[in-house]
């Protein structure tokens, strides 16, 4: 099988990750081209990673068509996926792209059709929580029934912060990107990774309830299944620790908890993500491999087994729009205050 040859767009913080998961794979691999507005950030992911034959360009169309690439990787700002992803099936080429997909809701629909359109182009999409081991190895029980009928979950998820700075007068967050390009704002909820975790552990969600303060936002959810959900994604201090308590999922007939691992004396230390399950009062640990952070190595292996293998895609692109849906929804509810239902729908007008 061919080494896969890959085009880098976007060289921010987050491509870091990528990068470094495609060159775990040399004979699968190849990164060929880094593309960012901001010339410098894409000279030194170069430099970082000693890519010295990959080319640099300041425009992503540039890279489009190339005979010599083959996936489209976005690492760019939100607002940029939809487009970015519709040139690079137009052209032929696979993509691998940061969340979210579908920066409104009429963008979900035509990624969707786009989906169907181009069925046989891979889209793997970065919900870097379907990618831990643990949390695949956690769907392959809940499927099976290892605990029974799902009751209730809850799941956080969350980041380090410095709460002894002062908060930015404006509002918080980023208006520009480190080209100096404005960055547009979207009706959909900043946080993303735990709401998507859920519906990949627990399916749809039929309606929910959403409340937000600039520190975290949490959602009650009522899945199609009947089961209830609680997630919470947010910023934590940096003097403690980051998500110590990932899930606790209570079916009919057991329980299976998750969490991270801590050192006591470091500021905050994640040395091991670790599971438990829990039947007939008996504990046994939840076997699996290590890959957190943000999942690189797992994902780079299933996106690469996609195109080379057609391997189903841990995270396809017409699921991840399900999640933009779900999204949406909390957006809603958050600033409506008010129990709102998920709405998918293929149709414009």
């Amino acid at each position: 099988m061919k080494r896969a040859r890959i085009a880098v767009v976007g060289c921010g913080n987050v491509s870091r990750g990528h990068i470094r998961g495609w060159l775990q794979h040399p004979n699968r691999a190849e990164v060929v081209a880094l593309v960012d507005v901001a010339r410098a950030l894409a000279e030194e992911r170069r430099d970082q990673f000693k890519l010295a034959d990959a080319t640099i360009a300041t425009d992503w169309r540039a890279v489009m068509g190339r005979e010599d690439v083959d996936v489209i990787n976005i690492c760019t700002p939100g607002h940029l996926h939809a487009e970015i992803t519709v040139a690079a099936l137009e052209a032929g080429k696979h993509v691998m792209t940061e969340k979210p997909t579908g920066w409104d809701l009429e963008e979900c629909r035509k990624l969707r059709w786009y989906a169907h359109k181009y069925a046989h182009l891979k889209v793997g999409v970065a919900y870097s929580l379907r990618y831990y081991p643990l949390n695949i190895r956690v769907r392959e029980l809940v499927r099976s029934g290892a605990i029974g009928r799902i009751l209730f979950a809850e799941g956080s998820h969350n980041h380090p912060h410095d709460f002894t700075r002062a908060p930015d007068p404006v509002g918080g967050g980023t208006h520009a990107d480190r080209g100096g390009s404005y960055i547009p704002g979207s009706e959909l909820t900043g946080a993303t990774h735990v709401f998507d975790l859920m519906r990949y552990l627990f399916g749809e969600v039929r309606d929910l309830f959403a409340f937000s303060e600039s520190h975290a936002t949490c959602v009650l959810m009522r899945f199609e299944s009947g089961a209830l959900g609680k997630a919470t994604a947010g910023s934590t201090s940096n003097q403690g620790i980051a998500t110590p308590h990932v899930l606790c999922i209570q079916g009919s007939e057991g329980t299976i908890v998750t969490q991270n691992a801590y050192q006591p004396g470091d500021a905050w230390s994640v040395p091991g993500y670790h599971g438990y399950l829990v039947r007939h009062k008996r504990q046994e640990p939840i076997e699996s491999t290590t890959d957190t952070g943000h999942g690189d190595n797992t994902r780079t292996i299933n996106f690469l087994d996609a195109i080379g293998r057609d391997v189903p895609l841990i995270a396809p692109l017409e699921d991840a729009v399900r999640t933009s849906e779900l999204l949406h929804a909390i957006w809603d509810s958050q600033n409506l205050e008010i129990r709102v239902p998920v709405h998918r729908t293929a149709k414009t007008g």
